[in-house]
C-alpha cells in the first residue's frame, strides 16, 4: 500500500503544482481569523468562487490566523502591495476616510439591513468607498455582516454599567471602540487580537467584547465565565482588494472577482447568522453563564454609550454631521 499511497501523493502534488502554474495571476489574501470563524469561511468561499469563475486564471493564496501579522500589519501590507486582499477593519480604513468610523458607533444600527443600506447609499457609504479608492488605492469589493458584539467577563455578572466600574475590558485600539467600551461602564484596554486569549487567561484584562461566533472560535469560553448579551455594536468587515492588483486583471476577471466577493459575503453572512443561533446552548454546556438583558437594562447601556460617543467622538473621530445623516437615512433620528 505504501508505494500506492506515495504514487497518489506524488500525482496530487503534481496536479496542484500544475494548477498553480496555470494561473495567470495569484492574489495573496491574509487575515487574522482561525478555522471555524465565519470570516475564515468567507475567505475560503471567496477563493473557491474566484478560481471557479475565472477557470483557474486567477488563484487566491490564503494566509489565515495572523500568519502574516495582526490587522495593523496587514493594513500596511495591503497598502504596500505585499498582499492583495484582506479583511481590513473599517476602523483602520477610517484613517483614510474618517466617516467610515460611524460603522462602529455603539447602538447605531438595529439590524444588518440598516447598515447595508447606509454602506450602499450614494451620498453615504458609496461616497466614502470612492474616497477610500481615490486616496488609499483600496477597493471594497463587498462588505459582510460580522455579527453583533456582546460582552464577556471572567468572574463578574453584568447587567448595568456600574457592574463594570474599575474593570478592564479589551478593546480594539481605535477611538470608536474605546468610546463604546467606556460607555458600557468599563476601562477600555487595547490588546492585539492574537494576544487576547492569553490576556484573559492571565487576568491582564477582565473581559472582552465580540460577536458570539468569534468568541466561540477563539475558545474564550475556556477563560470567561459570563456572557452578557449587550448587543451593543454591529460589526462589519469588507472584502478589500488593492486597486493596483485588481487592475492587473482582465476586465472579465475583474468582473468575476467582484461577483465572487458578493457571493462569498453572502456565505459569510449566513454562517454568522446560523452560528449565532446555534452556539449559545453549546456555550452554556461549556460552562458559560449567559445574562439576558431586559429592554430597560439595555436602554441604560444604550444611553450611556451614546452619551460618551456624542461627547468624545462626534465631530472628531466621526466628522460633523455624519451621525445625523446616518440616523436620518435609517429613520432613527433623535
Amino acid at each position: 500500500m505504501k508505494p500506492i499511497k506515495l504514487a497518489l501523493a506524488t500525482a496530487i502534488g503534481a496536479l496542484m503544482t500544475a494548477q498553480a502554474f496555470a494561473a495567470d495571476v495569484t492574489l495573496r489574501m491574509a487575515h487574522v481569523l482561525r478555522e471555524g470563524d465565519p470570516a475564515f469561511i468567507t475567505a475560503e468561499a471567496f477563493k473557491q468562487e474566484v478560481e471557479s469563475a475565472t477557470e483557474g486564471r486567477v488563484a487566491i493564496q490564503i494566509f489565515p490566523a495572523a500568519q502574516l501579522g495582526n490587522n495593523r500589519k496587514l493594513f500596511a501590507q495591503i497598502q504596500s502591495g505585499a498582499i492583495d486582499v484582506s479583511f481590513t477593519p473599517y476602523n483602520m480604513l477610517s484613517e483614510i476616510e474618517p466617516a467610515l468610523n460611524v460603522t462602529a458607533a455603539g447602538f447605531m444600527f438595529d439590524e444588518w439591513a440598516q447598515m447595508k443600506s447606509v454602506l450602499e447609499a450614494p451620498e453615504l457609504g458609496a461616497k466614502w468607498s470612492q474616497t477610500l479608492l481615490e486616496k488609499g488605492g483600496l477597493r471594497i469589493l463587498s462588505p459582510f455582516f460580522y455579527g453583533t458584539r456582546n460582552l464577556t467577563t471572567t468572574d463578574t455578572p453584568v447587567s448595568k454599567p456600574s457592574d463594570l466600574a474599575g474593570k478592564k475590558i479589551r478593546a480594539v485600539p481605535n477611538p470608536m471602540s474605546l468610546a463604546n467600551v467606556k460607555g458600557l461602564g468599563a476601562a477600555p484596554t487595547p490588546v492585539a487580537w492574537p494576544e487576547t486569549y492569553q490576556a484573559l487567561r492571565q487576568g491582564t484584562v477582565d473581559g472582552q467584547e465580540n460577536p458570539i461566533p468569534v468568541l466561540y472560535a477563539a475558545k474564550f469560553y475556556e477563560v470567561q465565565k459570563y456572557l452578557t448579551k449587550t448587543q451593543h455594536q454591529m460589526s462589519v468587515l469588507p472584502i478589500l482588494v488593492r486597486e493596483a492588483s485588481y487592475q492587473k486583471l482582465s476586465e472579465a476577471d475583474r468582473a468575476a472577482v467582484a461577483s465572487a466577493a458578493v457571493k462569498a459575503a453572502d456565505t459569510g453572512v449566513k454562517a454568522m447568522v446560523d452560528f449565532t443561533k446555534n452556539l449559545e446552548a453549546d456555550l452554556k454546556a461549556k460552562g458559560m453563564t449567559i445574562v439576558e438583558l431586559s429592554d430597560d437594562e439595555r436602554a441604560v447601556f444604550r444611553d450611556s454609550v451614546r452619551k460618551v460617543l456624542m461627547e468624545e467622538v462626534d465631530g472628531s473621530a466621526i466628522p460633523d454631521g455624519v451621525i445625523a445623516a446616518v440616523e436620518a437615512h435609517i429613520g432613527k433620528g433623535n
